[in-house]
């Protein structure tokens, strides 16, 4: 199994010191975070009960991933240093063993962030064949999102002894070489043409994908979750409206809501400025500044400068 989830990610390091102890310890304190299980695609009921009549008769025989953390990595406002031990993938067979008492393997998987578990996850649930028309463009969305927002962090990013507190424990894979792929980044392709050769549908899908996991990103998880499992009302087009809207405070967590808010009928929605929005504003300051000054102007000009040039490079 761990030649599997090897090949699944690269080459990546596996340390084998542990003890049977220490992993059933952290079997019994894995934590779920609403957020990163919403990227899981939601099982239809024959599904689930399908997968649960499997895990009965043959157990669960393919490992749960688990990332080993610590509770200020996983919640930004929080500053306990205390283990936390989250869920990244099998959580549909993790409920399972949880109702039936069925025992269950796990790997441990090191990433550095949030938002390198949140890649790995989209990249993982992309590479399954059993995704709806909705889901698959979910999915894209996101990795449409995340790349637009990292791009050009990977590759600088160092990871060394990121996983040196874990020795201790069997089955981690290092995440170091996940994101190797960066490398090859065409930077003269938008984030758009780059994910449509990948994926091998248009630039306007991948934008249109991009509307929709914005739209989805807007509502509380377990509504998103609904959506995806085709469970209410709320059609593909009625999110993409959404998601063209600007970013709302506070999740959705009503149908009824989503109608109001695309109709405009709502006014709670607080204005988001994008990457091209923020450079112009600063630009007019600037520009300003240089009007009123009369010292230093040089340094107001550079400034400009670079501004302007930020600006040219920000993806249409």
């Amino acid at each position: 199994m761990a030649k599997k989830y090897q090949s699944s990610l690269g080459e990546q390091k596996i340390f084998q010191n542990s003890t049977f102890v220490q992993h059933e310890d952290i079997k019994n304190h894995i934590s779920i975070i609403p957020e990163l299980e919403a990227l899981i695609p939601p099982l239809n009921q024959d599904e689930f009960e399908q997968l649960e009549a499997n895990l009965l008769k043959n157990g669960c025989r393919e490992s749960l991933l688990v990332w080993p953390t610590t509770d200020n990595v996983v919640a930004s406002e929080s500053t306990s240093t205390l283990p936390s031990y989250v869920l990244i993938d099998g959580h549909n067979r993790f409920k399972i063993c949880q109702k039936n008492r069925i025992d269950f393997s796990i790997h441990l998987i090191s990433f550095k962030t949030m938002e390198d578990v949140r890649e790995f996850m989209i990249d993982n649930q992309l590479g399954r064949r059993n995704l709806t028309l909705e889901q698959a463009s979910y999915l894209r969305g996101m990795k449409y999102i995340n790349l637009k927002q990292n791009k050009g962090k990977y590759g600088r990013d160092e990871h060394n002894a990121e996983n040196e507190h874990y020795g201790n424990y069997e089955q981690i894979i290092d995440f170091e070489s996940h994101n190797a792929h960066f490398e090859h980044y065409d930077k003269k392709k938008t984030t758009a043409e780059f994910l449509g050769e990948k994926y091998n549908v248009g630039q306007a899908t991948i934008r249109r994908d991009a509307e929709f996991a914005q739209g989805l990103e807007m509502l509380e998880p377990s509504l998103k979750t609904a959506v995806l499992a085709g469970k209410t009302n709320l059609t593909k087009n009625k999110i993409q409206q959404l998601g063209k809207k600007t970013v709302q405070k506070t999740k959705i967590a009503n149908e009824s809501d989503v109608d109001e808010l695309i109709d405009n009928k709502k006014l709670v929605i607080a204005k988001t400025p994008n990457k091209s929005d923020q450079l112009i504003e600063q630009l007019s300051k600037q520009i300003e500044k240089l009007r009123g000054s009369k010292n230093k102007k040089s340094d107001t000009c550079k400034k400009i400068i670079d501004l302007a040039t930020q600006l040219s490079l920000v993806e249409e």
